[in-house]
Protein backbone atom coordinates (compact mmCIF):
# COMPACT_ATOMS: atom_id res chain seq x y z
CA UNK A 1 0.00 0.00 0.00
CA UNK A 2 1.18 3.46 -0.77
CA UNK A 3 -0.06 7.00 -0.36
CA UNK A 4 -2.43 8.49 2.15
CA UNK A 5 -4.53 5.53 3.29
CA UNK A 6 -6.59 7.74 5.62
CA UNK A 7 -8.04 9.91 2.83
CA UNK A 8 -9.01 7.58 0.01
CA UNK A 9 -11.99 5.41 -0.83
CA UNK A 10 -10.18 2.88 -3.03
CA UNK A 11 -9.59 -0.32 -1.13
CA UNK A 12 -11.22 0.91 2.06
CA UNK A 13 -13.13 -1.81 3.86
CA UNK A 14 -14.25 -2.91 7.29
CA UNK A 15 -14.01 -6.63 7.93
CA UNK A 16 -13.33 -7.06 4.21
CA UNK A 17 -16.65 -5.39 3.31
CA UNK A 18 -16.22 -2.42 0.92
CA UNK A 19 -16.75 0.94 2.62
CA UNK A 20 -17.24 4.30 0.88
CA UNK A 21 -15.69 6.18 3.80
CA UNK A 22 -12.28 7.58 4.50
CA UNK A 23 -10.62 5.96 7.52
CA UNK A 24 -10.57 9.37 9.21
CA UNK A 25 -14.38 9.25 9.25
CA UNK A 26 -14.24 6.44 11.83
CA UNK A 27 -11.89 8.52 13.97
CA UNK A 28 -14.26 11.49 13.69
CA UNK A 29 -17.34 9.42 14.55
CA UNK A 30 -15.64 8.00 17.65
CA UNK A 31 -14.71 11.46 18.94
CA UNK A 32 -18.09 13.03 18.15
CA UNK A 33 -20.10 10.21 19.68
CA UNK A 34 -17.90 10.46 22.79
CA UNK A 35 -18.65 14.20 22.88
CA UNK A 36 -22.42 13.53 22.77
CA UNK A 37 -23.04 10.93 25.51
CA UNK A 38 -26.70 11.92 25.85
CA UNK A 39 -27.56 10.43 22.46
CA UNK A 40 -29.75 7.33 22.49
CA UNK A 41 -29.07 5.94 19.03
CA UNK A 42 -27.68 6.14 15.52
CA UNK A 43 -29.86 6.11 12.40
CA UNK A 44 -28.21 5.68 9.01
CA UNK A 45 -29.87 6.60 5.72
CA UNK A 46 -28.10 4.68 2.95
CA UNK A 47 -26.60 1.29 3.77
CA UNK A 48 -24.72 0.29 0.57
CA UNK A 49 -22.69 -2.85 1.41
CA UNK A 50 -23.17 -2.31 5.13
CA UNK A 51 -19.59 -1.92 6.37
CA UNK A 52 -20.26 1.41 8.07
CA UNK A 53 -23.54 -0.02 9.33
CA UNK A 54 -21.56 -2.71 11.16
CA UNK A 55 -19.36 0.00 12.67
CA UNK A 56 -22.44 1.96 13.79
CA UNK A 57 -24.04 -1.19 15.20
CA UNK A 58 -20.88 -1.88 17.21
CA UNK A 59 -20.83 1.71 18.49
CA UNK A 60 -24.50 1.53 19.47
CA UNK A 61 -24.15 -1.84 21.23
CA UNK A 62 -21.09 -0.67 23.17
CA UNK A 63 -22.96 2.44 24.33
CA UNK A 64 -26.35 0.78 24.99
CA UNK A 65 -28.00 2.73 22.15
CA UNK A 66 -30.43 1.93 19.34
CA UNK A 67 -29.16 1.50 15.76
CA UNK A 68 -31.02 1.16 12.48
CA UNK A 69 -30.11 1.59 8.83
CA UNK A 70 -32.44 2.22 5.88
CA UNK A 71 -32.04 1.71 2.15
CA UNK A 72 -34.17 0.69 -0.78
CA UNK A 73 -31.47 -1.73 -1.98
CA UNK A 74 -30.87 -4.83 0.15
CA UNK A 75 -27.17 -5.47 0.92
CA UNK A 76 -25.64 -8.79 -0.14
CA UNK A 77 -25.06 -9.80 3.48
CA UNK A 78 -27.18 -9.64 6.59
CA UNK A 79 -26.81 -6.27 8.31
CA UNK A 80 -28.16 -5.80 11.85
CA UNK A 81 -31.29 -3.65 12.01
CA UNK A 82 -31.44 -3.13 8.24
CA UNK A 83 -34.84 -1.94 7.03
CA UNK A 84 -35.64 -1.95 3.35
CA UNK A 85 -37.85 0.98 2.41
CA UNK A 86 -38.24 4.08 0.28
CA UNK A 87 -37.41 6.68 2.92
CA UNK A 88 -39.23 9.46 1.06
CA UNK A 89 -42.41 7.46 0.60
CA UNK A 90 -42.32 6.69 4.33
CA UNK A 91 -40.91 10.07 5.44
CA UNK A 92 -43.66 11.02 7.90
CA UNK A 93 -43.75 7.57 9.51
CA UNK A 94 -39.95 7.38 9.73
CA UNK A 95 -39.70 10.94 10.99
CA UNK A 96 -42.09 10.20 13.85
CA UNK A 97 -40.15 7.03 14.62
CA UNK A 98 -36.80 8.85 14.63
CA UNK A 99 -38.19 11.63 16.83
CA UNK A 100 -39.49 9.04 19.28
CA UNK A 101 -36.03 7.64 19.92
CA UNK A 102 -34.93 10.74 21.84
CA UNK A 103 -31.70 12.47 20.81
CA UNK A 104 -29.94 10.52 18.05
CA UNK A 105 -27.16 10.85 15.51
CA UNK A 106 -28.76 10.85 12.05
CA UNK A 107 -26.36 10.05 9.21
CA UNK A 108 -27.49 11.23 5.76
CA UNK A 109 -25.67 9.08 3.22
CA UNK A 110 -28.35 7.87 0.83
CA UNK A 111 -28.98 8.76 -2.78
CA UNK A 112 -30.06 12.38 -2.22
CA UNK A 113 -28.28 13.85 0.77
CA UNK A 114 -29.60 17.44 0.33
CA UNK A 115 -33.16 16.10 0.35
CA UNK A 116 -32.41 13.96 3.40
CA UNK A 117 -31.10 17.09 5.19
CA UNK A 118 -34.34 18.94 4.44
CA UNK A 119 -36.71 16.06 5.19
CA UNK A 120 -35.67 14.30 8.40
CA UNK A 121 -33.94 16.67 10.88
CA UNK A 122 -37.15 18.63 11.67
CA UNK A 123 -38.58 15.43 13.20
CA UNK A 124 -35.62 14.84 15.55
CA UNK A 125 -35.65 15.32 19.31
CA UNK A 126 -33.77 18.14 20.97
CA UNK A 127 -30.10 17.28 21.40
CA UNK A 128 -29.91 15.23 18.19
CA UNK A 129 -27.04 15.70 15.77
CA UNK A 130 -27.08 15.29 11.99
CA UNK A 131 -24.16 14.20 9.82
CA UNK A 132 -23.95 14.31 6.04
CA UNK A 133 -21.41 12.51 3.88
CA UNK A 134 -19.70 13.51 0.63
CA UNK A 135 -19.22 17.10 1.72
CA UNK A 136 -17.93 19.28 -1.10
CA UNK A 137 -19.02 16.86 -3.85
CA UNK A 138 -22.58 15.57 -3.42
CA UNK A 139 -23.42 17.94 -0.56
CA UNK A 140 -22.55 21.64 -0.50
CA UNK A 141 -23.01 24.43 2.06
CA UNK A 142 -25.99 25.72 0.04
CA UNK A 143 -27.73 22.37 0.65
CA UNK A 144 -27.79 22.81 4.44
CA UNK A 145 -31.14 24.16 5.65
CA UNK A 146 -31.10 27.34 7.74
CA UNK A 147 -32.33 25.43 10.80
CA UNK A 148 -29.05 23.46 11.03
CA UNK A 149 -25.76 24.88 12.30
CA UNK A 150 -22.33 23.29 11.98
CA UNK A 151 -20.65 21.70 14.99
CA UNK A 152 -17.10 20.38 15.48
CA UNK A 153 -16.07 22.21 12.29
CA UNK A 154 -12.42 22.86 13.20
CA UNK A 155 -11.81 19.32 14.35
CA UNK A 156 -13.48 17.80 11.29
CA UNK A 157 -11.72 20.06 8.80
CA UNK A 158 -8.42 19.32 10.52
CA UNK A 159 -8.92 15.60 10.01
CA UNK A 160 -9.70 16.10 6.33
CA UNK A 161 -13.11 14.49 6.73
CA UNK A 162 -15.70 14.49 3.94
CA UNK A 163 -18.51 14.33 6.50
CA UNK A 164 -19.97 17.35 8.28
CA UNK A 165 -21.98 17.42 11.51
CA UNK A 166 -24.83 19.77 12.49
CA UNK A 167 -27.33 20.45 15.23
CA UNK A 168 -30.62 22.31 15.29
CA UNK A 169 -30.28 26.08 15.72
CA UNK A 170 -31.59 27.51 18.96
CA UNK A 171 -35.26 28.38 18.57
CA UNK A 172 -35.81 26.07 15.56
Amino acid sequence: MDGDIFHRFTGTSLGGIPMAQYWVELIAWEAILNDHPDLTGIVELGTWHGALSLYFDMQARARGWHFSTYDIIVPEREIPNFIRCDIYREADTLGELFGGYGPIALFCDGGNKPRELRTFPPFLSEGSIVAVHDWGTETMPKDVPDFLEPIHEGYIAGLGSVTRWFQMREGS
